[in-house]
């Protein structure tokens, strides 16, 4: 092991602490690269990865594997050095190891969105520059009126939340000053019913009505656009999704430049930031869109 942690094992720490879940591909895409951004071997980060858990900073386990096709996969996750290093570097560490105990099918999913973040993270765009991800516990927010209990206590409805499996800031830097862009990220299950879809896009438009994006502590005070990412299995599940959600009145995220965007999640990976997405409230339902286009 290295005499001492170096960057790319706090972005490591880092990444398990908000992410809870980490595979070798996510560590060959976003943490282990060289300066070209080529990343390096399988061997060598076996070998780091190794060293690193036998020192008590992350443990490792296998996954089942997803398919009658797949194999076993092996993830890591944040040990208790790991979870002190992470409160050196941020001030703090919002962890619990029950997390780490989930069901394969959970890991996978949080596999995925993993593999979305560093998608995003790790490429260039012309226009944006990746500023921040947030995962799944930074990015629930409750949008509902304060209200307290018959002991004082301060308390939220639980019908006006927002649960995204993450979300992501673009800023772009129009004469001088840099302007965020919020996208929200759902990563949808294949057998998604209709009901789930209509009451997620029914709360992401209250949640924009009532003006919560705006001089919001986590995601900052500058956002002025927020737009929502479905990213599905594959082509047949993205138009189905499109279609459902269509029914779902979006309106006052269109009024802010908003919008309900759809891809696939091969596409995604592949390109982030290319022409991928198909929207909502498009007149060319056919048509497809990069992540800031104007929807027309």
């Amino acid at each position: 092991m290295p005499k001492r942690i170096g960057e790319r094992e706090e972005e490591l720490f880092v990444s398990l602490h908000d992410l809870v879940f980490a595979d070798v591909e996510y560590l060959e895409k976003y943490i282990y690269l060289h300066p070209d951004g080529r990343p390096y071997t399988r061997a060598w980060i076996s070998r780091q990865t190794r060293a690193l858990e036998q020192e008590g900073y992350i443990k490792s386990f296998p996954v089942a594997k997803a398919s009658a096709k797949g194999n076993d996969r092996l993830v890591y996750t944040l040990d208790t050095k790991g979870v002190q290093e992470v409160k050196e570097i941020l001030g703090e560490a919002d962890w619990d190891t029950r997390w780490t105990v989930r069901t394969p099918t959970y890991v996978f999913h949080s596999l995925r969105m993993s593999h979305i973040q560093a998608a995003f993270a790790s490429r260039k765009d012309d226009i944006f520059s990746f500023k921040e991800f947030f995962a799944e516990r930074r990015a629930f927010r409750n949008y509902g009126e304060v209200s307290k209990d018959s002991k004082g206590r301060e308390r939220k409805s639980s019908t006006t939340v927002i649960r995204p499996d993450g979300a992501f800031t673009l800023v772009r830097e129009v004469e001088g000053r840099k302007v965020p862009v919020l996208f929200f990220v759902e990563l949808e299950r294949s057998r998604q019913r209709i009901e789930v879809t209509l009451n997620k896009v029914r709360r992401y438009n209250e949640y924009v009505r009532k003006g919560a994006y705006q001089h919001d502590a986590v995601f900052g005070d500058d956002v002025k656009i927020v737009r929502i990412l479905f990213v599905s299995s594959n082509e047949n599940e993205r138009d189905q999704l499109m279609e459902n959600a269509k029914k779902a009145d979006h309106r006052e995220l269109v009024k802010i430049g908003g919008a309900l965007l759809f891809a696939t999640y091969e596409d995604v990976l592949a390109d982030p930031y290319g022409t991928i997405w198909k929207a909502a409230h498009s007149s060319d339902p056919d048509r497809f869109y990069s992540l800031y286009q104007r929807i027309e």
